[in-house]
């Protein structure tokens, strides 16, 4: 019996602490945070609503002035108006027009030295000498007329007169020795019934200084004098939305204590059960166990659970097995949509993307999230190329289907390496490797795609993050890095109006790299950011060297779309204190293809501030036509693959024409690359291109020889003494190929290797 009274006494003291208290202390903490809530959100709502309603008010006073400024300077500059001030008839016609239709309270005529001759008072002539009451309030913008440095001949303003706010107009009178007509209208009721029957205020009032309890501010002139104080009575919608909820919030908080009061009885009669709930934790232990092997956001395994089923799976593996493929997935522009749109819209393309992955699950199939945009694929009998691309494929398929989030359609995309069991091997950790080394010679190709291991990617691979950690230390120490710059010029070819600025990188053991090869790697590895920044900071030391050139720049799109490029471009332009209409920015389609929205926005503060917009090989894509119609660009520039079949095959003169006749149409600046030959330049001269830019004018050339080139005016001097002999001669540039050769110790390919073409004009695109 003892024993009973004790347990049962253990067991009130352990429900008190451990059950009791704690839900006190939530009901507690739900009436206070209920609380806060409600003062918070009400007086939030308070605020904002105020802000707002003062926000209205200070835009109707200013679209009041303006219009009414309006109306007086068209009557000013009216040809007869003059004429009709002139004769007491025409005098009396206007002064009665004013009082009526424009409302005007008070009319003044002045000399030149701002004396009055006449004077009108609600339309009837007064003596001129009331002026003097109100000629020293209207001091400040007679001389502001008067003055040399102001341009104009008419203003106006709020100004206080006889205790009254008044809007005034002052304005010179053509061809009159100086004359000036002063208008004033006094706010009357009907600008204070207006703002109360529009439902925009309610109590409205001018007033000598600031009430409590009711909103306004100080109304000042364009010159920042006083007028008046403006007062009215705050609408408080949070205040009335507390009175709507609050009861009702009550209720709720009350209904919350209740059920926690039954919540709590039911679990002192359930802890009473000691069996029960020793079985209740063993099923939840259980159900726990079977959580820790789910990614806690997806529901799919997570990485510990399909790397126990991939050792099982491979533990199991026979040799009369069919096998099975192992496929490692990444999402393509999951961290352009996580960064642009926030982690709430990456979470949930991620949710989406492992429900389409997990349509695809076939009996003995299994799909995890290793983590971030990773995914891993286990799919049961695999055992044939065929088989493994049509699968892929469909797994490209269904995850390129746009995903509409936040009211935005976005589409990732996904690379896939494959590797196969057995294969390509028996041993977990060696088998998720060589898919991650398929995967990254997927995402190499282009993403979008698939690739399946063969031992000769690895060596692939390994020579990619080499050339990769070179250009890291290129870039880190500014060695080996350069801008070249080609010329462009007029239709003639003999006179130079701009330049693009063309990346160049030297290897001091490999010598020239191909752009082809380091851009993409650039892009990969996030290291076209700062590439990219430092070579707008030389190209715009360059422009200040030449300011009567412009100055164009390819930027790539994971640049263009940083949050931050168009801060970064104009402190670099602030820096080297050159005009942001002397650069063009050249973009691609690429741009306009990631996230339209923010493109639109950022091209429309790029041009807002001066600068220019090219659109870059213009007619390669499948939707260029359709971005001129949205996007507001000032340069299209014909590919070289266009401007090389003039004269050789008709389809590629009546495009080219085309195009130039469709950018002419849209006001838009037409340059042509890859000009070669007299005869193309011909060609685009007879259906007027405006700029050219090729090796016939000019090919690309360091700083020093371009400096001493620009003072060239005629194409044949390109190859005359005075520009160097290297520059006649195509530039020698390894490829990556040649690069890793160099770098494994083999000897690089004989002969030079001329990229004429994709590598000449590539500077970070």
């Amino acid at each position: 019996m003892n024993n009973d009274n004790s347990s049962a006494a253990r067991l009130r003291r352990h429900f008190a602490h451990y059950v009791l208290a704690p839900m006190l202390a939530v009901v507690l903490l739900a009436f206070l945070s209920y609380g806060f809530t409600t003062w918070w959100v009400t007086t939030l709502s308070n605020a904002k609503a105020e802000e707002k309603q003062q926000q209205v008010i200070k835009n109707l006073f200013t679209q009041h002035l303006a219009d009414y400024l309006r109306q007086h300077h068209n009557l000013i500059s009216w040809p007869e108006f003059t004429t009709q001030l002139a004769t007491p008839a025409g005098r009396h016609t206007l002064i009665g027009w004013l009082t009526r239709l424009a409302g005007d309270d008070e009319v003044y005529l002045l000399d030149a030295a701002n004396q009055p001759l006449s004077a009108w008072h609600e339309g009837k002539a007064v003596a001129p000498e009331r002026f003097n009451d109100i000629g020293a309030r209207l001091s400040p913008w007679l001389a502001l007329l008067a003055s040399p440095q102001t341009p104009s001949s008419f203003t106006g303003d709020f100004v206080r007169l006889n205790d009254r706010v008044a809007e005034m107009a002052i304005g010179a009178l053509p061809n009159s020795d100086g004359k000036r007509l002063v208008f004033i209208r006094y706010l009357h009721h009907s600008f204070i019934d207006f703002l109360e029957h529009r439902g925009v205020v309610s109590d409205f009032r001018f007033v000598p200084d600031s009430e409590k309890n009711r909103s306004g501010f100080l109304l000042e002139s364009g010159l920042n004098i006083p007028v008046s104080y403006v007062s009215w009575q705050p609408m408080r919608p949070g205040t009335q939305m507390l009175k709507v909820t609050g009861p009702l919030a009550v209720i709720t908080l009350l209904a919350i204590l209740i059920m926690c009061i039954l919540v709590s009885r039911r679990l002192w009669f359930a802890s009473c059960n000691l069996a029960d709930t020793v079985r209740r934790l063993k099923t939840s232990e259980a159900h726990a166990r079977q959580l820790a092997q789910r990614d806690s956001l997806t529901g799919l395994f997570n990485r510990s659970a399909m790397e126990s089923q991939l050792a099982g799976k491979l533990r199991q593996l026979s040799d009369d097995d069919a096998g099975f493929a192992l496929l490692v997935l990444n999402l393509d522009r999951f961290k352009m949509i996580n960064d642009t749109y926030g982690h709430h819209a990456g979470d949930a393309m991620i949710i989406e993307m492992s429900q389409r992955l997990s349509l695809l699950l076939e009996k003995g199939d299994a799909l995890g999230r290793l983590g971030g945009d990773e995914f891993m694929f286990m799919v049961n009998g695999m055992n044939s190329e065929a088989q493994i691309a049509l699968f892929c494929q469909r797994v490209i398929t269904q995850l390129m289907v746009p995903v509409t989030l936040m009211g935005n359609s976005l589409w990732a995309g996904v690379s896939i390496g494959v590797a196969l069991a057995p294969l390509h091997g028996r041993e977990k950790l060696e088998l998720m490797r060589m898919a991650d080394i398929a995967l990254c010679a997927a995402k190499a190709d282009g993403r979008g795609r698939y690739r399946m291991y063969a031992p000769m990617l690895g060596k692939a691979i390994q020579k990619r993050q080499l050339l990769a950690e070179e250009l890291r230390l290129a870039l880190d120490s500014a060695t080996g890095l350069a801008l070249w710059y080609q010329p462009i010029m007029d239709i003639s070819g003999k006179k130079m109006l701009g330049i693009e600025a063309l990346l160049r990188w030297t290897h001091a053991d490999w010598g020239p790299i191909s752009p082809v090869d380091f851009i993409p790697i650039a892009e990969e590895t996030s290291l076209i950011i700062p590439l990219g920044d430092w070579v707008i900071d030389q190209a715009c030391g360059m422009a200040k060297r030449c300011p009567e050139l412009f100055l164009s720049l390819n930027v790539s799109p994971l640049q263009f779309l940083a949050g931050n490029f168009i801060d970064k471009l104009n402190a670099t332009v602030r820096l080297h204190g050159i005009d942001p209409r002397q650069l063009e920015l050249e973009i691609t389609e690429g741009v306009l293809l990631e996230d339209q929205h923010y493109a639109l926005e950022t091209i429309q503060t790029l041009r807002k501030a001066g600068y220019r917009i090219a659109l870059d090989d213009f007619g390669t894509g499948y939707s260029s036509l359709s971005y001129l119609m949205q996007f507001p660009v000032d340069t299209l520039k014909i590919d070289r693959c266009f401007t090389r079949l003039l004269g050789i095959q008709e389809q590629a003169d009546t495009i080219v024409a085309s195009v130039i006749k469709l950018g002419h149409s849209l006001g838009l600046s037409v340059t042509a690359e890859g000009v070669e030959t007299e005869a193309q330049r011909l060609a685009l001269a007879r259906v007027h291109c405006d700029k050219l830019q090729g090796f016939l004018l000019s090919r690309p050339q360091p700083e020093d020889a371009l400096l001493a080139f620009r003072t060239v005016q005629s194409p044949a001097a390109q190859a005359a003494p005075g520009v160097p002999a290297a520059l006649s001669q195509p530039e020698r540039v390894h490829t990556l190929a040649e690069a890793s050769s160099i770098a494994a110790g083999e000897p690089a390919l004989a002969g030079d290797t001329t990229v004429a073409g994709q590598a000449e004009s590539l500077a970070l695109k």
